[in-house]
Protein backbone atom coordinates (compact mmCIF):
# COMPACT_ATOMS: atom_id res chain seq x y z
CA UNK A 1 0.00 0.00 0.00
CA UNK A 2 2.77 2.24 0.66
CA UNK A 3 4.39 1.78 -2.60
CA UNK A 4 1.16 3.10 -3.97
CA UNK A 5 0.71 5.91 -2.53
CA UNK A 6 4.63 7.29 -3.11
CA UNK A 7 3.42 5.98 -6.78
CA UNK A 8 0.94 8.44 -6.69
CA UNK A 9 2.77 11.06 -4.81
CA UNK A 10 5.51 11.50 -7.60
CA UNK A 11 2.76 11.44 -10.57
CA UNK A 12 1.19 14.59 -8.49
CA UNK A 13 4.46 16.11 -8.24
CA UNK A 14 5.83 15.23 -11.79
CA UNK A 15 2.18 16.94 -13.29
CA UNK A 16 2.79 19.99 -11.09
CA UNK A 17 5.80 20.29 -12.06
CA UNK A 18 5.52 20.20 -15.89
CA UNK A 19 2.51 22.22 -16.18
CA UNK A 20 4.42 25.27 -13.84
CA UNK A 21 7.79 26.22 -11.90
CA UNK A 22 6.92 25.53 -8.36
CA UNK A 23 9.01 26.07 -4.96
CA UNK A 24 9.83 23.26 -2.66
CA UNK A 25 7.44 25.08 -0.16
CA UNK A 26 4.88 25.58 -3.10
CA UNK A 27 4.77 21.98 -3.74
CA UNK A 28 4.44 20.91 0.06
CA UNK A 29 2.00 23.21 0.44
CA UNK A 30 -0.69 22.06 -2.51
CA UNK A 31 -0.20 18.48 -1.80
CA UNK A 32 -1.11 19.49 1.85
CA UNK A 33 -4.39 20.87 0.31
CA UNK A 34 -5.05 17.65 -0.97
CA UNK A 35 -4.11 15.75 2.14
CA UNK A 36 -0.82 14.62 0.78
CA UNK A 37 1.86 15.03 3.73
CA UNK A 38 5.44 14.91 2.83
CA UNK A 39 8.78 17.12 3.85
CA UNK A 40 11.52 18.69 1.88
CA UNK A 41 13.61 15.50 2.63
CA UNK A 42 11.08 13.14 1.02
CA UNK A 43 10.58 15.64 -1.84
CA UNK A 44 14.62 15.22 -2.63
CA UNK A 45 13.93 11.78 -2.84
CA UNK A 46 11.43 12.07 -5.55
CA UNK A 47 12.98 14.52 -7.58
CA UNK A 48 16.09 11.48 -7.75
CA UNK A 49 13.62 9.27 -9.05
CA UNK A 50 12.61 11.79 -11.71
CA UNK A 51 16.14 12.22 -12.95
CA UNK A 52 17.17 8.25 -12.53
CA UNK A 53 13.70 8.10 -15.23
CA UNK A 54 15.50 10.51 -17.23
CA UNK A 55 13.97 13.80 -16.70
CA UNK A 56 15.74 17.18 -16.32
CA UNK A 57 14.84 19.26 -13.69
CA UNK A 58 16.04 22.89 -13.48
CA UNK A 59 16.14 25.08 -10.75
CA UNK A 60 15.78 29.29 -11.88
CA UNK A 61 14.96 31.56 -8.75
CA UNK A 62 14.13 28.73 -6.13
CA UNK A 63 11.76 27.16 -8.53
CA UNK A 64 11.99 23.92 -9.82
CA UNK A 65 10.64 22.66 -13.51
CA UNK A 66 10.95 20.24 -15.73
CA UNK A 67 13.28 21.41 -18.53
CA UNK A 68 12.90 17.92 -20.18
CA UNK A 69 11.47 14.03 -19.93
CA UNK A 70 12.01 11.00 -21.62
CA UNK A 71 8.83 10.60 -22.77
CA UNK A 72 8.78 12.04 -26.88
CA UNK A 73 5.79 12.78 -29.67
CA UNK A 74 6.51 11.65 -33.27
CA UNK A 75 5.43 13.69 -35.53
CA UNK A 76 5.32 13.74 -39.03
CA UNK A 77 5.59 16.97 -41.09
CA UNK A 78 2.27 16.51 -41.67
CA UNK A 79 1.39 16.93 -38.35
CA UNK A 80 3.10 19.83 -37.90
CA UNK A 81 1.46 21.40 -40.67
CA UNK A 82 -1.99 20.45 -39.20
CA UNK A 83 -1.21 21.66 -35.90
CA UNK A 84 -0.12 24.91 -37.52
CA UNK A 85 -3.45 25.09 -39.26
CA UNK A 86 -5.41 24.27 -36.02
CA UNK A 87 -3.29 27.04 -34.02
CA UNK A 88 -3.95 29.99 -36.97
CA UNK A 89 -7.76 29.13 -36.90
CA UNK A 90 -7.88 29.35 -33.25
CA UNK A 91 -5.96 32.69 -32.92
CA UNK A 92 -8.56 34.06 -35.66
CA UNK A 93 -11.50 32.18 -34.05
CA UNK A 94 -10.99 32.26 -29.85
CA UNK A 95 -11.68 35.81 -28.05
CA UNK A 96 -7.94 37.34 -27.92
CA UNK A 97 -7.93 36.39 -23.65
CA UNK A 98 -8.07 32.91 -25.07
CA UNK A 99 -4.95 32.89 -27.11
CA UNK A 100 -2.60 32.71 -24.31
CA UNK A 101 -4.28 29.69 -23.20
CA UNK A 102 -3.79 28.36 -26.76
CA UNK A 103 -0.09 28.77 -27.15
CA UNK A 104 0.57 27.39 -23.90
CA UNK A 105 -0.91 24.46 -24.73
CA UNK A 106 0.80 24.00 -28.09
CA UNK A 107 4.01 24.91 -26.40
CA UNK A 108 3.78 21.99 -24.15
CA UNK A 109 3.13 19.40 -27.30
CA UNK A 110 6.06 21.01 -28.91
CA UNK A 111 8.46 20.02 -25.78
CA UNK A 112 7.50 16.36 -26.57
CA UNK A 113 8.61 16.47 -29.90
CA UNK A 114 11.91 16.37 -31.64
CA UNK A 115 14.44 19.10 -31.37
CA UNK A 116 13.06 20.43 -34.80
CA UNK A 117 9.86 20.40 -33.98
CA UNK A 118 9.40 23.94 -32.90
CA UNK A 119 11.48 25.06 -36.13
CA UNK A 120 9.08 22.38 -38.10
CA UNK A 121 5.77 24.58 -36.70
CA UNK A 122 6.83 27.86 -36.54
CA UNK A 123 7.83 27.69 -40.95
CA UNK A 124 4.23 26.15 -41.16
CA UNK A 125 2.22 28.92 -38.91
CA UNK A 126 4.64 31.24 -40.79
CA UNK A 127 3.17 30.05 -44.50
CA UNK A 128 -0.91 29.48 -42.78
CA UNK A 129 -1.26 32.79 -41.14
CA UNK A 130 -0.90 34.27 -44.83
CA UNK A 131 -4.48 32.29 -45.55
CA UNK A 132 -7.35 33.17 -44.44
CA UNK A 133 -9.19 29.89 -43.53
CA UNK A 134 -13.08 29.96 -45.54
CA UNK A 135 -15.22 30.28 -42.11
CA UNK A 136 -13.42 33.30 -41.38
CA UNK A 137 -14.80 34.99 -44.78
CA UNK A 138 -18.46 34.62 -43.18
CA UNK A 139 -16.50 36.31 -39.71
CA UNK A 140 -18.38 39.94 -39.92
CA UNK A 141 -21.74 37.80 -41.11
CA UNK A 142 -21.40 35.35 -38.12
CA UNK A 143 -20.51 38.21 -36.06
CA UNK A 144 -23.61 39.99 -36.51
CA UNK A 145 -26.31 37.58 -36.30
CA UNK A 146 -24.51 36.75 -32.99
CA UNK A 147 -24.98 40.06 -31.82
CA UNK A 148 -28.59 40.44 -33.61
CA UNK A 149 -29.87 37.11 -32.05
CA UNK A 150 -28.72 37.65 -28.73
CA UNK A 151 -30.89 36.37 -26.25
CA UNK A 152 -33.23 34.97 -28.97
CA UNK A 153 -34.16 37.75 -30.31
CA UNK A 154 -36.12 37.64 -33.90
CA UNK A 155 -33.43 38.66 -36.71
CA UNK A 156 -34.42 38.99 -40.29
CA UNK A 157 -32.30 37.86 -43.17
CA UNK A 158 -32.00 38.01 -47.05
CA UNK A 159 -31.82 34.36 -47.71
CA UNK A 160 -31.53 33.06 -51.41
CA UNK A 161 -33.25 36.79 -51.98
CA UNK A 162 -36.35 36.06 -50.06
CA UNK A 163 -36.35 37.89 -46.62
CA UNK A 164 -37.51 35.13 -43.46
CA UNK A 165 -37.15 35.72 -39.60
CA UNK A 166 -35.21 33.67 -37.81
CA UNK A 167 -34.59 33.06 -33.71
CA UNK A 168 -32.03 30.90 -31.81
CA UNK A 169 -29.15 31.03 -33.92
CA UNK A 170 -26.22 28.23 -34.01
CA UNK A 171 -23.49 27.46 -36.50
CA UNK A 172 -22.68 24.17 -37.50
CA UNK A 173 -19.86 22.57 -40.04
CA UNK A 174 -20.98 20.12 -42.52
CA UNK A 175 -20.22 19.04 -45.67
CA UNK A 176 -17.41 21.30 -46.43
CA UNK A 177 -19.77 24.24 -45.73
CA UNK A 178 -20.71 26.54 -42.87
CA UNK A 179 -24.59 26.50 -41.88
CA UNK A 180 -26.78 28.59 -39.53
CA UNK A 181 -29.08 26.43 -37.78
CA UNK A 182 -32.29 28.35 -37.00
CA UNK A 183 -35.84 28.69 -35.90
CA UNK A 184 -37.53 29.85 -39.09
CA UNK A 185 -40.38 32.10 -37.47
CA UNK A 186 -42.40 32.28 -40.94
CA UNK A 187 -42.45 28.19 -41.55
CA UNK A 188 -42.21 27.17 -37.74
CA UNK A 189 -39.54 25.16 -38.29
CA UNK A 190 -36.02 24.10 -37.64
CA UNK A 191 -33.78 24.94 -40.57
CA UNK A 192 -30.33 24.37 -42.24
CA UNK A 193 -29.63 28.12 -43.92
CA UNK A 194 -26.20 28.30 -46.11
CA UNK A 195 -24.44 31.03 -44.65
CA UNK A 196 -22.71 31.76 -47.90
CA UNK A 197 -26.60 32.21 -49.33
CA UNK A 198 -27.08 34.58 -46.53
CA UNK A 199 -26.49 38.07 -48.12
CA UNK A 200 -28.18 40.56 -45.79
CA UNK A 201 -29.01 40.78 -42.14
CA UNK A 202 -31.26 43.14 -39.92
CA UNK A 203 -31.94 43.35 -36.10
CA UNK A 204 -35.31 43.09 -34.66
CA UNK A 205 -36.37 44.56 -31.28
CA UNK A 206 -38.71 41.49 -31.16
CA UNK A 207 -38.12 38.41 -28.61
CA UNK A 208 -38.93 34.79 -29.64
CA UNK A 209 -40.39 32.48 -27.66
CA UNK A 210 -38.55 31.35 -24.65
CA UNK A 211 -38.57 27.61 -26.09
CA UNK A 212 -39.55 27.84 -30.02
CA UNK A 213 -42.04 25.27 -31.00
CA UNK A 214 -42.01 23.38 -33.90
CA UNK A 215 -44.76 20.72 -35.34
CA UNK A 216 -43.01 17.44 -33.65
CA UNK A 217 -41.79 14.79 -35.97
CA UNK A 218 -42.68 11.34 -34.76
CA UNK A 219 -40.94 7.63 -35.54
CA UNK A 220 -40.81 4.47 -34.72
CA UNK A 221 -36.81 2.71 -34.58
CA UNK A 222 -37.54 -0.88 -34.23
CA UNK A 223 -35.46 -4.31 -33.55
CA UNK A 224 -32.04 -4.56 -33.23
CA UNK A 225 -31.86 -0.49 -34.19
CA UNK A 226 -34.12 0.26 -31.11
CA UNK A 227 -31.71 -0.96 -28.62
CA UNK A 228 -28.45 0.71 -29.92
CA UNK A 229 -30.18 4.27 -31.05
CA UNK A 230 -28.81 7.45 -29.47
CA UNK A 231 -30.60 10.29 -29.10
CA UNK A 232 -30.03 13.22 -31.70
CA UNK A 233 -29.86 16.79 -29.42
CA UNK A 234 -33.71 17.85 -29.45
CA UNK A 235 -35.02 14.09 -29.22
CA UNK A 236 -36.95 12.31 -26.88
CA UNK A 237 -38.43 8.88 -26.54
CA UNK A 238 -42.04 9.20 -25.71
CA UNK A 239 -42.79 5.21 -26.11
CA UNK A 240 -41.04 2.57 -25.12
CA UNK A 241 -42.99 -1.15 -26.36
CA UNK A 242 -41.23 -4.52 -26.61
CA UNK A 243 -39.32 -4.59 -29.51
CA UNK A 244 -39.21 -0.62 -30.33
CA UNK A 245 -38.93 2.62 -29.36
CA UNK A 246 -41.32 6.00 -30.24
CA UNK A 247 -39.18 9.17 -30.88
CA UNK A 248 -40.22 12.92 -31.25
CA UNK A 249 -37.42 15.37 -32.66
CA UNK A 250 -38.60 18.83 -33.14
CA UNK A 251 -35.51 20.46 -33.67
CA UNK A 252 -33.44 19.15 -36.86
CA UNK A 253 -33.60 20.40 -39.79
CA UNK A 254 -36.17 18.54 -41.86
CA UNK A 255 -34.58 17.47 -45.14
CA UNK A 256 -31.70 15.95 -43.10
CA UNK A 257 -33.87 14.13 -40.71
CA UNK A 258 -35.72 12.47 -43.54
CA UNK A 259 -32.09 11.63 -45.31
CA UNK A 260 -30.61 10.21 -41.81
CA UNK A 261 -34.35 8.15 -41.28
CA UNK A 262 -33.81 6.94 -44.57
CA UNK A 263 -30.50 5.58 -43.76
CA UNK A 264 -32.23 3.38 -40.85
CA UNK A 265 -34.28 1.63 -43.54
CA UNK A 266 -37.13 -0.71 -42.62
CA UNK A 267 -36.36 -0.39 -39.37
CA UNK A 268 -37.66 3.45 -38.42
CA UNK A 269 -41.23 4.62 -39.84
CA UNK A 270 -42.34 7.86 -39.36
CA UNK A 271 -45.81 8.09 -37.70
CA UNK A 272 -46.37 11.93 -37.89
CA UNK A 273 -46.99 14.65 -38.89
CA UNK A 274 -49.05 14.00 -42.03
CA UNK A 275 -47.07 16.26 -43.46
CA UNK A 276 -43.58 14.92 -42.93
CA UNK A 277 -44.93 11.89 -43.63
CA UNK A 278 -46.36 13.16 -47.45
CA UNK A 279 -42.60 15.07 -47.95
CA UNK A 280 -40.91 12.05 -46.97
CA UNK A 281 -43.08 10.06 -49.46
CA UNK A 282 -42.26 12.93 -52.46
CA UNK A 283 -38.42 12.75 -51.42
CA UNK A 284 -38.55 8.71 -51.92
CA UNK A 285 -40.72 9.01 -55.01
CA UNK A 286 -37.84 11.74 -55.93
CA UNK A 287 -35.39 9.23 -55.53
CA UNK A 288 -37.04 6.04 -57.06
CA UNK A 289 -37.82 8.33 -60.47
CA UNK A 290 -33.98 9.31 -60.50
CA UNK A 291 -32.28 5.80 -59.95
CA UNK A 292 -34.78 4.02 -62.73
CA UNK A 293 -33.73 7.10 -64.97
CA UNK A 294 -29.74 6.12 -64.26
CA UNK A 295 -30.28 2.41 -64.95
CA UNK A 296 -32.49 3.37 -68.60
CA UNK A 297 -29.68 5.60 -69.73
Amino acid sequence: MRKIDASYRIMKIFKMLYSNPLTVNEIIAALQVEGILINKETLAKYFKTFKEAGCVIKKNRGKYCLASIPFTLNLSDEDYYYLAVFVNLGLKLYDKNMHQDLISAIKKILSLADECGYEKYAQNLGECVKITPEPFIFKEKISRLIKYGYENSKVKVLYKDKKITVSHISFKYCDNAVYVHAFNEDTKKYELLLLSAINEIYSTPEISNKSAFAPYTVFEIMGRLAKTYTLYEGERVIKIKEDSIVVSNNYEDKAELYKRLLRYGTLCKIISTQDDIERFKQMLNKMEKALLASVVS
